[in-house]
């Protein structure tokens, strides 16, 4: 059973980027899956998760910034598309260091991925996409920039707003847990060494 439907809506019609959008999806219907039949992930499962999840970060934030740079899109949209691959990956990091102190590692990591990815496609990739579009069709990248900067007014906006917030949270709550683990790991570490 999937737990993340793809959706045409999700297509950018760039060949790379949506095959490795699905490469994700796939991880999230796997963690749906372990979800659905009540498992727990074991370290071993979890370290392949992670793994996947760390060269899929690698390729897809790679080839999507080399994709930018090379359609001379508009830095300040470049800048922060980084922006928020480096924050996925501190994620990503973060909740590996407190993957010991999470309950429920799957849902965890579920929730997290399909807030981000369902942003990461329904808002910036699309944009992306446009602006590429704009630019090949003659914009200047700083004209395609601003089109794409436009508030809109409409159903998607309040929806990827609303996903965007709940990345953050999810975001904010693994930031937490990490720091917890943290602390407790050099409490523990401090009361041995007495």
């Amino acid at each position: 059973m999937e737990t993340f439907v793809w959706d045409q809506r999700f297509v950018t019609g760039i060949e790379i980027v949506d095959a490795q959008h699905h490469r994700l999806v796939n991880i999230i219907n796997q963690l749906g899956e372990v979800m659905l039949t009540g498992d727990n992930l074991s370290e071993g499962r979890m370290q392949i998760v992670f793994k996947q999840l760390s060269d899929y970060a690698r390729e897809h934030f790679r080839d999507e910034e080399q994709l930018m740079r090379h359609a001379g899109l508009d830095p300040r949209h470049i800048d922060a598309h980084k922006h928020h691959h480096h924050e996925f990956v501190e994620q990503l990091a973060a909740m590996w260091r407190a993957r010991g102190a999470m309950q429920n590692p799957a849902g965890t990591l579920h929730g997290f991925l399909s807030a981000w990815l369902a942003f990461h496609i329904l808002g910036e990739d699309q944009s992306m996409t446009r602006q590429i579009a704009l630019v090949e069709a003659g914009e200047s990248a700083s004209t395609a920039f601003e089109v794409e900067s436009q508030p809109e007014d409409n159903s998607t906006d309040a929806l990827l707003k609303a996903l965007r917030t709940l990345y953050h949270v999810l975001s904010q709550q693994n930031r937490d847990l990490a720091a917890a683990n943290d602390r407790l790991q050099h409490e523990i570490a401090a009361r041995q060494q007495e």
